[in-house]
């Protein structure tokens, strides 16, 4: 995990701090470790999006954007770090934007610049977890409302978890993919496999019940995964 020193907070004007000192800085050695650039958009995205505050999730991003010159990833990570922030952090987040100025887009930094003029929850794009707008083409700072995008299999997602050990995150997004997208079986078989590995006898009756209120055409198998929780469990 990375460790963070006081400099990486250290208060510096936009455009003054040279951006190959700070992403060369060792405080950020413990971001060295990257999976392929879509699953890790992937994963710190649900990361950030379950724990807005986590700081780290957050700088993990921001360097996986910036490592894989993702600009559209970058700006969206460097606007939700904002958010987050919720007017505070100032240093940080001027450290961070000046840092990632050579791998925006010049409106991008100019936006990125100027939140204090603007609400940014409403100056998000595709990539934004915690906006709720998105840019417009036409002009720099129009606004539209517009649904969340992602160009990602919430199967392909859950085994990078369940790779890394993160099994509750695994069910929690196999849980919400079912519920998208009830004529998958496949989640459904994945979800119940993690449930049994696990034990969750209590949160596999909970999804069993909410899903059957939701009419969601379920697979046999979530009788089979009910009548093994009724014979290994009291």
């Amino acid at each position: 995990m990375a460790v963070f020193h006081s400099n990486l907070f250290a208060d510096a004007p936009l455009g003054t701090t040279p951006e190959s000192s700070f992403w060369l800085d060792g405080e950020l050695t413990g971001f060295g470790y990257e999976p392929a650039a879509d699953q890790a958009l992937a994963v710190l995205s649900v990361k950030v999006h379950r724990k807005p505050h986590d700081l780290a999730a957050h700088l993990w991003r921001i360097h996986s954007c910036y490592r894989n010159r993702h600009s559209a990833a970058l700006y969206a990570a460097l606007l939700d770090l904002s958010i987050a922030l919720q007017g505070k952090g100032e240093a940080l987040r001027r450290r961070m934007l000046n840092a990632s100025r050579l791998r925006l887009e010049p409106r991008d930094f100019q936006v990125l610049s100027a939140l204090d003029r603007h609400d940014p929850k409403k100056l998000g794009n595709r990539y934004s977890i915690l906006a709720s707008g998105v840019q417009g083409s036409s002009e720099l700072l129009a606004l539209r409302q517009a649904p969340a995008e992602t160009s990602h299999d919430p199967l392909a997602l859950a085994n990078d978890f369940i790779e890394y050990s993160q099994l509750d995150q695994a069910i929690d997004v196999l849980e919400n993919a079912v519920g998208l997208h009830p004529q998958r079986a496949d989640l459904q078989l994945a979800l119940l496999e993690l449930y049994r590995s696990t034990a969750s006898r209590e949160r596999f009756r909970n999804a069993w019940r909410t899903f059957s209120d939701l009419a969601v055409p379920l697979v046999g198998e979530w009788q089979s995964v009910a009548d093994y929780f009724d014979r290994q469990l009291p």
